[in-house]
């Protein structure tokens, strides 16, 4: 069964990100991103379309050790030797992280719980503002007529026979 011309490609550079696992993320996805235009470009120019193509335009990159040493080179970091360290299968999660995740949590739900306080605190005085002033009062010596308003209730005058 052989590889699709991509897979090739792909499986080079999986293998790079793997060896440059000890640098920073955004610096190790620029140099894969640079290292991807880089072997685009070649194809491009060359006019390679066969799997034996793409892995010439490979070697002469260099083996994925040789790039990733390269990288860490230039990053002025120490390369990782043995490759990125792995926890072995089946073994527990560091208690570090555990607990980082539960601090996480409880932040969040505090957050949650400040967030909300906020909003009823801020509903209550919007609300309070906004209740009707108190009706101004009418002099009593004044013999002016007021009329009913359409909220009041009708005498019992006003009501029909």
């Amino acid at each position: 069964m052989s590889m699709n011309k991509t897979d090739v490609v792909g499986e080079y550079l999986h293998e790079v990100d793997v060896l440059l696992s000890g640098l920073p993320l955004l610096q190790r996805r620029e140099l894969i991103a640079d290292l991807e235009a880089h072997i685009a470009t070649e194809r491009a120019e060359r006019g390679a379309e066969s799997e034996g193509e793409l892995i010439e335009i490979l070697e002469r990159l260099g083996s994925p050790e040789v790039v990733a040493a390269a990288a860490y080179e230039e990053a002025g970091a120490p390369p990782l030797v043995g490759g990125p360290p792995r926890l072995p299968t089946g073994a527990p999660e560091p208690v570090r992280s555990r607990r980082a995740v539960w601090v996480l949590g409880v932040l969040g739900v505090l957050g949650l719980a400040v967030l909300f306080l906020v909003a009823v605190a801020t509903l209550f005085f919007v609300r309070s503002d906004q209740k009707d002033p108190a009706p101004a009062a009418v002099p009593a010596a004044t013999n002016i007529p007021v009329p009913p308003m359409p909220s009041d209730p009708p005498t019992p005058a006003e009501l029909p026979r």
